[in-house]
């Protein structure tokens, strides 16, 4: 999309004066409304979008209002202009509203709002439809993100705020890269009676034209027990007949440490994560030694590095190598991989002690947390990060605390508002709360973060 800005001076010429005072613009009007603009400190205007009116190229229209891209101090935003023949005086409810959405983590971030105008990030992506339709947009993905965009209707569920229009979904949902945000608030309400799930998944997977896209892209159960479903959540709306959606869609899979899981939801700290993750899928792998040598490959890198690195690594063998392929890989091939020396040195010498039988997995298994981390860090390469690692997602402990983890720290300083990233002591200071359920804590932190990919 052409993004060409000019002065909000040019609303006083035409055609543009009429997005700025749809439908019929008087000059004291337009006067008035661009010493607005400049209060809000927008500065620029670019006529771009998917829409034409009255010759502009607009992001979108509605009955109360016309949007537009905009900056505003520098920055790009969606500036969305009071119609002169809106029902609503002014913007402010629909700011109200949009703040109440973002409290749960939903919708465009507000900005900034005045009377006329409501200022708020600028979603750049394409409407659900036409992401549904592109050939690349596969299974694994559809399911990841309709499961995302009807979580997100539980937390307006959950918060009260009624969103009005997600029966027309395909609207209202903007799908960018790694992100779904629901968009336009104008028509919401905390005075009537929420369908949020309800809407959205009948105009999901129930006789639309997105629903068709849909039933072709990922298998769902039948007609009438897509609607049982909706009917009886709709009747309780709880978290419990939310999640039978969820999984009797085949959105996402069933949940595990159901009672940790519920302990957790009761905290005042991580009770919105929950809701928003939704059920622990916590990915257990019970070979020790894929554990550990996956655990090493994540070792001080990024989510997104350390993914490609591990694809890179999986498909020199096929499948998930055994200690003995390992041990006769060829270092230059392991570097393609995008290992370094370092790390290549940790794997072989750990498959050789496999191989040597030196490590004895079974054995290390029955010992308790601390004997398992001093057995464990005695392998080189492997630090308490790592032995940690695989009590959590080989061992299934339920109460292991990785204090040196970046996104349990930076999880922490969020949820407690700290200036600066805690030390250890400080860590397992704030994450007493959750014992002795830390593992499963710290799975939410790292999803919520996006940093750790293990689980």
């Amino acid at each position: 999309m052409i993004q060409r800005f000019q002065s909000i001076s040019v609303f006083t010429k035409e055609p543009y004066k009429k997005i700025l005072a749809f439908p019929k613009p008087k000059d004291s009007e337009i006067k008035k409304r661009i010493m607005e603009l400049e209060k809000l400190g927008v500065s620029h205007v670019s006529f771009t979008g998917p829409l034409q009116i009255e010759r502009c190229q607009i992001l979108g229209k509605g009955y109360v209002g016309m949007v537009v891209l905009a900056k505003k101090d520098g920055g790009l935003v969606a500036l969305k202009i009071r119609r002169i023949d809106s029902p609503r005086k002014n913007m402010s409810n629909e700011a109200k509203l949009l703040k109440i959405a973002n409290k749960s983590g939903i919708g465009p971030r507000f900005i900034k709002n005045s009377k006329n105008f409501l200022v708020m990030e600028y979603v750049d992506g394409e409407k659900i439809i036409d992401w549904a339709k592109k050939s690349e947009t596969k299974s694994e993905e559809m399911r990841s993100v309709l499961n995302n965009i009807l979580r997100e209707c539980y937390l307006l569920d959950d918060a009260g705020l009624d969103h009005g229009e997600l029966s027309t979904i395909d609207k209202h949902v903007i799908i960018q890269k790694n992100r779904n945000t629901i968009i336009d608030f104008e028509s919401s309400s905390i005075d009537r009676k929420t369908s949020n799930v309800s809407g959205a998944a009948q105009a999901i997977f129930i006789g639309t034209g997105l629903a068709k896209i849909v039933q072709k892209k990922i298998k769902l159960p039948s007609k009438t027990k897509i609607i049982n479903l909706i009917r009886q959540y709709k009747k309780n709306p709880t978290l419990e007949n939310f999640e039978k959606i969820t999984v009797g869609l085949k959105l996402q899979k069933p949940g595990k440490f159901l009672k940790a899981v519920s302990a957790l939801s009761k905290d005042k700290k991580l009770e919105s994560i929950v809701k928003k993750i939704g059920p622990c899928t916590m990915r257990i792998t019970k070979n020790p030694y894929q554990t550990l040598v996956e655990a090493i490959i994540y070792q001080q890198l990024s989510e997104a590095s350390a993914t490609a690195i591990t694809k890179r690594f999986l498909k020199i063998y096929g499948k998930f190598p055994t200690a003995k392929q390992v041990a006769v890989t060829s270092n230059k091939k392991l570097k393609y991989a995008g290992l370094s020396g370092t790390k290549i040195n940790y794997i072989k010498g750990l498959s050789k002690q496999v191989l040597k039988k030196e490590i004895m997995f079974a054995n290390i298994a029955k010992l308790d947390d601390e004997q398992v981390t001093e057995e464990l860090t005695k392998i080189k390469g492997i630090g308490n990060w790592t032995a940690q690692i695989y009590l959590m997602f080989c061992l299934q402990r339920k109460d292991i605390l990785p204090v040196d983890d970046l996104g349990i720290k930076k999880g922490i300083m969020e949820l407690f508002s700290l200036k600066k990233l805690p030390d250890p002591k400080t860590v397992e200071k704030f994450a007493a709360r959750w014992k002795p359920n830390r593992s499963i804590a710290c799975w939410y932190i790292w999803k919520n973060q996006r940093i750790n990919a293990i689980g």
